[in-house]
């Protein structure tokens, strides 16, 4: 008996996205093994959804409101028939065969996460999956070194392990949801890979600008910032285990206030107040916080020392400002 091709569910969370979205879905047309492509709009008033509305092999969902990336994308997947999700933003574009080889990346290494080789256009370097240091701040994966997770923008994951572990925190909004999934993933002992040979490019910054070093060096905005802290903090408390949080925990929180601190003395008032108004929200969310670290410590199957192994060993946020300087900051988004 022939064993039954996997096939593939692509979920791309738009909001005002312009161009990106025609070319990110032109990418998917013919991939192999793509059962279906669903674009979740967040309200655009662009334009953007024109293609995707007169595309026969393109589902548009419409949730009437803004429910970020993750809550997008949990509605994607709602939707979504087949055995794997694609989950992409709509500034990216993937190569011929890369939905052919994430595939073949999930099937021979059992994995529960890949993705491909990510090419930042507006940076122009290439990643190979991501990281964070042990206080939660992301940066690319050394060569040769395994991947702690695979940024959002171009993430494949078995629907049912998706399923399995409460899909993103839709909490989250934008950032750090790929992080925690991983994560949460590997807890559970499963792998979370690059797939060999499968390439996407990034534009980077349709839908949320900033993010990216260019010649001026790390641009970002005022959102990505306090999102990012408070985002972090909160999947710090549902991962770690209790010694580890009790190691780095406080750490972490200490961060976020010099963060504040130094936002302020740069100038930039409204988004210090944003990241302390982020630790209020740690605090108002604390029962749900507790409530979902439950259900991801009850599944744990790989110790922390495991999932540490992949951190990068430093202080990320330090090193960035060593290398690039303060990062230049829109306080208008």
């Amino acid at each position: 008996m022939t064993a039954r091709t996997p096939t593939v569910s692509a979920i791309v969370v738009n909001y005002e996205s312009g161009e990106d979205l025609a070319a990110c879905l032109e990418s998917l047309h013919g991939q192999p093994t793509l059962l279906e492509t669903i674009v979740v709009d967040n309200g655009s008033t662009d334009g953007s959804t024109a293609d995707a509305e007169s595309t026969a092999d393109t589902v548009l969902l419409s949730p009437g409101r803004n429910l970020g990336f993750a809550g997008g994308a949990n509605a994607g997947s709602e939707r979504a028939s087949g055995d794997y999700l694609l989950f992409l933003n709509p500034d990216v574009r993937l190569a011929p065969g890369a939905v052919e080889r994430l595939v073949t990346a999930l099937e021979r290494r059992a994995a529960a996460v890949v993705g491909p080789r990510i090419e930042l256009e507006r940076s122009g370097v290439g990643e190979v999956g991501c990281t964070i240091d042990p206080l939660g701040s992301p940066r690319a994966t050394a060569p040769g070194a395994e991947p702690l997770y695979v940024p959002g923008c171009a993430l494949m994951t078995k629907a049912d392990i998706f399923r399995a572990l409460g899909g993103f925190d839709d909490r989250f909004f934008l950032f750090a949801e790929d992080t925690d999934y991983c994560w949460r993933a590997l807890l559970a002992g499963h792998d979370v890979a690059i797939a060999p040979g499968a390439t996407a490019w990034h534009r980077g910054g349709s839908s949320a600008p900033g993010g990216y070093v260019t010649e001026h060096g790390l641009e970002t905005t005022r959102l990505r910032i306090a999102l990012r802290e408070r985002n972090t903090l909160a999947m710090l408390l549902k991962c770690y285990s209790r010694a580890s949080l009790l190691a780095f925990g406080p750490l972490a929180v200490l961060q976020t206030l010099l963060t504040s601190l130094a936002l302020l003395a740069l100038g930039r008032p409204r988004t210090a107040g944003d990241v302390l108004a982020g630790l209020s929200w740690n605090v108002r969310q604390l029962p749900r916080t507790l409530e979902l670290r439950k259900a991801v410590q009850a599944t744990r199957r790989r110790s922390d020392p495991a999932v540490i192994r992949r951190m990068y060993r430093g202080w990320h946020k330090a090193d960035v400002v060593l290398r690039s300087g303060f990062p230049v900051i829109d306080e208008r988004g």
